[in-house]
C-alpha cells in the first residue's frame, strides 16, 4: 500500500506570498495558503502597505493570515481588525521564528522564543479576540537538547494554540545549515496539537525526508515553491513530472499578468522583476536574456523578453524536472 502524501502548505514569505503568488500554486494544487506576515502595528495604525497584504481572492477556500507583533495592546486590536474585516481568513497564524535583524530587534518574531511570558500574553490577547484557528510558526530553540522547544510548545498548546509549524533551525541560522529534524520530532511526541516540519524542503525528495524523519504528516514549503509553483503538484501526486519551457514561460506570464492585475502595470513591473528572475535562473536560459529581466518596465517589456525567450533553441533550454 503506497505511503500517504504529506499534506503541504505555502509558507509565509514577505515579498513573495502575495495574492499573485498564491495563485500560482493554487494552478497546481496549493489549497493550505497563507499572507505574508502583516505587523501589527502597521495594521493599527493603518499603514496602507498592509492592503495588498491581507487581499484574498475570492476563489480562495482557504487561506491563513500571519501576525508579527510583540506588544500585547498592538495584538489585540490588530487581532480585532481581522476578525471584523472583510477578508473573513480561516485561520490566524502568529510569528514566533522570523529571524531578520530588524524584527528581532523589536522583540518579535524568533526573539519572542526567548521572551516566553510576553509571547504568552500576545497570544492570550489573540485567543480572546479570534474565534477561529490560532496556530504558531516557531523554530527550534537548541540543536542538540529538545527540551526547551517541548517546553515552550507546551505553553503554547496551554494557551489555546491548535497547530504549531516549527522550522528546524536555529534563528540565528537564518536558512542555512542543517535542519534539526529530530527536535522538530520530538515536539510532535510530545504535544497534542498538529505540527508542521518546515525547513529546507527544495524537491520532493526533500518533502519525503522530511515527512519520514519528523513523522508529521503537514510540511510547509517555504523558498522552495519561489519559481517552482509545480512543486504542490509533485507534493500531492507523489511524482515528479517534467516541466517544460512552453509550461514555464505559460506560468510565469500568469504570474506577471497577476500582478498587474493586483498592483498596476508600473508598480507590477519592478515588483515582478525578482519573479520573472526566479522562474527563469538555473534552468539554461542565456545570461544575456537573463540580464534583461533587471530592465523591465511596462508589460511591453516583459512580452518582448517573453518572446526571445520562446525563440531560444531546444539545445539550449531542455526540458526539465522540478
Amino acid at each position: 500500500m503506497p505511503h500517504a502524501q504529506p499534506i503541504a502548505a505555502l509558507a509565509p514569505m514577505a515579498g513573495y506570498t502575495d495574492l499573485p503568488f498564491r495563485r500560482a500554486c493554487r494552478r497546481y494544487g496549493l489549497y493550505y495558503g497563507t499572507t505574508a506576515l502583516v505587523d501589527a502595528g502597521a495594521l493599527v495604525h493603518g499603514n496602507p502597505d498592509c492592503v495588498p497584504i491581507l487581499h484574498r481572492g475570492e476563489e480562495e477556500e482557504w487561506l491563513q493570515v500571519q501576525l508579527l507583533g510583540s506588544i500585547p495592546t498592538d495584538i489585540r486590536t490588530s487581532t480585532r481588525i481581522l476578525r471584523d474585516g472583510p477578508w473573513h481568513f480561516d485561520a490566524l497564524d502568529f510569528n514566533m521564528g522570523c529571524p531578520v535583524r530588524k524584527v528581532i530587534k523589536r522583540l518579535a518574531g524568533a526573539a519572542l522564543m526567548t521572551q516566553p511570558a510576553r509571547a504568552l500574553e500576545c497570544l492570550k490577547e489573540i485567543r480572546d479576540n479570534w474565534p477561529g484557528v490560532l496556530t504558531v510558526k516557531m523554530r527550534i530553540l537548541k540543536e542538540d537538547d529538545p527540551e526547551p522547544t517541548i517546553r515552550l510548545a507546551q505553553r503554547l498548546e496551554a494557551v489555546g494554540v491548535q497547530g504549531i509549524a516549527i522550522h528546524g533551525r536555529l534563528a540565528r541560522m537564518l536558512y542555512s545549515g542543517p535542519v534539526h529534524t529530530q527536535i522538530i520530532r520530538a515536539v510532535r511526541e510530545n504535544v497534542h496539537v498538529p505540527v508542521t516540519a518546515n525547513g529546507g524542503i527544495f524537491t520532493l525528495e526533500d518533502v519525503s525526508r522530511l515527512a519520514e524523519a519528523t513523522g508529521c504528516e503537514r510540511v510547509m514549503v517555504a523558498r522552495g515553491a519561489i519559481g517552482v509553483p509545480w512543486i504542490f503538484r509533485d507534493i500531492a501526486t507523489g511524482t515528479v513530472l517534467p516541466v517544460s519551457r512552453e509550461e514555464l514561460l505559460e506560468t510565469m506570464t500568469f504570474h506577471v499578468e497577476e500582478m498587474v492585475r493586483e498592483y498596476g502595470e508600473k508598480s507590477a513591473m519592478i515588483l515582478s522583476r525578482k519573479v520573472i528572475s526566479s522562474y527563469l535562473s538555473g534552468r539554461g536560459f542565456p545570461h544575456e536574456l537573463r540580464a534583461q529581466v533587471v530592465k523591465i518596465a511596462s508589460w511591453q517589456d516583459f512580452m518582448d523578453l517573453r518572446a526571445r525567450l520562446t525563440g531560444c533553441s531546444t539545445a539550449q533550454v531542455a526540458d526539465f524536472h522540478g
